[in-house]
């Protein structure tokens, strides 16, 4: 592998920090998409005298590790907590901090996607005394108000210079363009494209790994739409829904973010839904049990008092997240609906941070 001299320099200011003891616990290694951050990640592990772990925030992330050759890359949560033996709860798994995790012993943990990592989450990681190595873009959006922990100091390393291979990637292409302020032409680009609206067709929405928007409403509206085209036209969720959750709850190992699919629906009280679910990223767990207003499923839940949701869990329909959602993960096949100029200053990194979240194509709807 040749280097750039921007990436040599990264390589040794790493390797220099995972030598020196008395060297900060975490280093920030932040990038552009295509400049080479997981691969300059893979090359400094590859150095290491000692075991070396690769994680992320969701499950997606950490697949998309997987495939760039991190071996046993998994989600942070996988890596740290593991299910409680003394909970009496059968369908009411508990999640504990594991003692004898993994990461015990390591000598270095790569965390990619990094600027979704809430700071309960990350104090947890960083109580095993391992060095992490994490990596961002902070070209992409400010993290939502939960998360940030690892993003909210200047990066160790900045790397700025996409390379020539990665910038024939059609996906980078589109989004040095939108970083750079060139506007996204309609037309092909590879497997991607960018269309006027009114020209997808069902079998595009519906194919896609995830849809993706920008406010609320037109959120709400492409979700009640999809569930349509799926068949689903009740109030409430049916077994095989998809669902989005919107609060963290360790013991039950929710995120903030994190999808999830309906298992079977127990009961319907007047006041929610109870609901066995199994997550999205680890479909081969025991299904969790869940209780969830009427609210979240008919876009009322603003007007909920803490009183009201503090004994509750809450999700919603996740067929399409807003793209502030949808940070920390990456889908092979990601349509978006292009809502960039409602966000004003932040409409470049909203958009960028949309066509970023596809890891093989997009299609934008402009």
């Amino acid at each position: 592998m040749t280097w750039s001299p921007q990436q040599e320099r990264a390589i040794k200011d790493v390797r220099a920090w995972i030598k020196d003891p008395s060297a900060p616990q975490v280093f920030r290694l932040f990038g552009f998409a295509g400049t080479g951050k997981t691969t300059l990640a893979k090359e400094m592990a590859g150095g290491v005298k000692g075991k070396v772990l690769f994680g992320a925030f969701t499950g997606k992330a950490a697949l998309v590790l997987r495939r760039k050759g991190c071996a046993d890359a998994s989600t942070i949560h996988s890596l740290i907590y593991s299910l409680d033996d003394e909970s009496e709860e059968r369908w009411q798994p508990k999640f504990v901090l594991n003692p004898m995790s993994r990461v015990k012993g390591a000598k270095l943990i790569v965390i990619d996607e990094c600027s979704m990592v809430g700071e309960e989450l990350a104090r947890d990681l960083l109580s095993f005394g391992v060095k992490v190595l994490v990596l961002g873009d902070s070209a992409q959006l400010p993290p939502v108000k939960d998360a940030g922990f690892f993003t909210n100091a200047q990066p160790d390393v900045m790397l700025t210079e996409v390379h020539r291979q990665a910038a024939e990637n059609p996906i980078i292409r589109m989004s040095m363009d939108i970083r750079e302020g060139r506007k996204l032409e309609y037309g092909t680009y590879g497997d991607s494209r960018v269309i006027p609206h009114g020209t997808i067709g069902q079998k595009a929405v519906l194919g896609a790994g995830i849809v993706l928007a920008g406010k609320n409403q037109t959120r709400r509206d492409l979700n009640t739409k999809i569930r349509a085209l799926h068949g689903r036209d009740s109030a409430h969720p049916l077994p095989g829904d998809r669902l989005v959750c919107l609060r963290n709850n360790k013991d039950k190992k929710l995120l903030n973010g994190g999808l999830w699919d309906v298992h079977s629906v127990p009961r319907i009280k007047p006041v929610g839904v109870e609901m066995l679910v199994t997550s999205d990223d680890t479909p081969e767990t025991t299904p969790t049990e869940v209780f969830v207003r009427h609210e979240y499923f008919v876009g009322r839940e603003d007007g909920l008092s803490w009183e009201q949701r503090k004994f509750t869990d809450e999700f919603t329909y996740g067929y399409c997240l807003t793209v502030h959602k949808s940070q920390g993960s990456q889908w092979d096949d990601v349509v978006l609906y292009d809502e960039s100029s409602t966000f004003r200053d932040e409409a470049r990194r909203w958009l960028y941070t949309g066509v970023t979240r596809a890891a093989e194509r997009v299609t934008v709807v402009a």
